[in-house]
């Protein structure tokens, strides 16, 4: 069940990064914080740095370019 509440600073920030890595991801990220019962999504963004909650390009051991949220 998804909770009908606003976001708290940090969970904006994760549907702004995902937003930025990959348009329309946003909204699933939302989707997936909210549904937070099921997900989990909010409790480890309330355990999670705010210096960790960004966008950023890596590689993996396969050499495909990616972008995570996370340090």
């Amino acid at each position: 069940m998804t909770e009908d509440r606003s976001l708290t600073p940090k969970e904006q920030k994760v549907v702004d990064e995902f937003e930025k890595a990959c348009p329309g991801m946003g909204e699933i990220a939302e989707r997936n914080i909210r549904d937070n019962q099921s997900t989990g999504w909010a409790d480890i963004i309330a355990d999670t740095p705010d210096d960790h909650l960004v966008a950023k390009e890596g590689f993996s051991s396969n050499s495909f370019i990616y972008k995570r949220i996370g340090g």
